[in-house]
């Protein structure tokens, strides 16, 4: 008989995030076996009047290379792209606490 070896698996995750300036939608996958992030994806937008999804911002994208996640931000003003990083950070954060229960 053969030797059958899983070699990687992921667990995928849909997600959103609000605060006081940004809502985002995005997706990010965490190693199945070790809980390491290893991706995150989302799209930004401002905060519709009432809450949800309002005008679109950018997006981003982050990969785990060797020890630390590597983002890239659409194009955006600076004001902007400073309004995604605290929600990425925030984002970040629930993540990595999610993985600690």
């Amino acid at each position: 008989m053969g030797t059958f070896v899983i070699t990687s698996s992921a667990l995928n995750n849909q997600y959103t995030y609000t605060n006081a300036s940004v809502f985002v939608s995005g997706s990010y996958s965490l190693d199945a076996q070790t809980n390491v992030e290893q991706n995150i994806s989302g799209q930004v937008y401002t905060v519709a009047q009432g809450g949800g999804q309002g005008d679109y911002i950018g997006n981003f994208n982050g990969y785990l290379n060797g020890d630390e996640m590597q983002y890239t931000l659409s194009q955006m003003t600076r004001q902007k792209a400073n309004m995604v990083w605290d929600a990425i950070d925030e984002i970040d954060a629930e993540i990595h606490g999610q993985n600690a229960e």
